[in-house]
């Protein structure tokens, strides 16, 4: 009789992880007439694979903490026509793509994504490499399906799995940085990244700041500092814990020289349980209020807004 013990591999060809999942028979009885190996030599050799597998890579991916993950487009085989000077961006908060029904379920996500056809989407609250929901390279999975750049940077990393933001574009995304904030009871992460448009460049950011006031009381200060260094026109999105009237919230954005597109006064919350916390603050024109999309997918609904592209300044040759 066969026991079978299951473990995960993680392989790193070209810098990239693949889990793969494997059945591994251990024998219940050793068969002395057959010189097999007793039950505990099985599992010994099985345990030490299981150690290398896991805690090899874990090593390699905390050396390069400090560097967010880059997918490339490879997929993306359309083109983005230089007449149309409306760039569409968006916030969402996928609650690791666990909906209102409690079940994981990236499909629905995805579905609202491409609904909404943005061209630069920030995501919070993005798992990696999660039991929970399903092992899932979740930014990986919607840039691919979406023929879309993409960088996701982990806040939270537990062995091989991750939790943290992400950003994807149909454009090019460049020197992407990760800024630490510190404070909370969580880390968290500001990420901005160059976004190459045809013949200009603007600044994408993003970011989840921390449920608790105390820990964005410090937290924005350093938000303030990372991004006053900034010299192409902004585009700060994300999950902000934070109404618009809230004072910190309003000096931060002063200080940047930027302003929310705001939704429309009868719009929907943009979380379920009431409230306006997920924001779009830029120093570019809109072309119209902001749209919150209804959406059960998950706890937040999306935030989307059409800006007016021509309105950043060329890029010098």
């Amino acid at each position: 009789m066969l026991l079978y013990a299951y473990f995960r591999i993680v392989i790193k060809p070209s810098g990239e992880e693949a889990i793969i999942v494997l059945p591994v028979p251990v024998p219940k009885e050793a068969n002395p007439r057959l010189g097999a190996p007793s039950r505990l030599v099985w599992l010994a050799i099985w345990s030490t694979l299981l150690v290398t597998a896991l805690i090899v890579p874990n090593m390699q991916l905390r050396s390069s903490a400090a560097q967010p993950r880059l997918v490339s487009a490879d997929s993306f085989t359309g083109s983005v026509s230089t007449k149309d000077r409306s760039l569409q961006v968006m916030t969402y908060n996928i609650r690791h793509t666990e909906g209102m029904d409690g079940r994981v379920n990236p499909q629905a996500v995805l579905r609202e994504l491409k609904a909404a056809k943005a061209d630069v989407i920030a995501l919070q609250e993005v798992d990696r490499l999660q039991w929970r929901s399903g092992l899932q390279d979740q930014a990986r999975y919607f840039a691919q399906a979406m023929g879309m750049h993409c960088i996701y940077a982990p806040a939270i990393r537990h062995g091989v799995s991750q939790y943290g933001i992400a950003l994807l574009s149909r454009y090019p995304l460049e020197a992407p940085q990760i800024h630490r904030l510190t404070g909370g009871r969580e880390p968290r992460l500001l990420l901005t990244a160059e976004l190459r448009l045809p013949d200009r460049t603007v600044t994408v950011a993003t970011t989840h700041l921390s449920v608790e006031a105390e820990g964005r009381t410090r937290e924005w200060p350093q938000l303030l500092a990372a991004l006053r260094i900034e010299k192409t026109p902004l585009i700060l999105l994300g999950d902000f814990n934070s109404p618009s009237s809230s004072p910190e919230l309003q000096e931060t954005v002063r200080g940047l020289g930027l302003k929310e597109i705001r939704p429309k006064p009868t719009s929907l919350p943009t979380v379920a349980h009431g409230g306006r916390i997920d924001h779009i603050f830029t120093n570019l024109p809109a072309e119209r209020p902001a749209l919150v999309r209804d959406s059960r997918a998950s706890d937040h609904r999306p935030v989307s807004a059409r800006l007016n592209e021509t309105e950043i300044p060329l890029r010098p040759r």
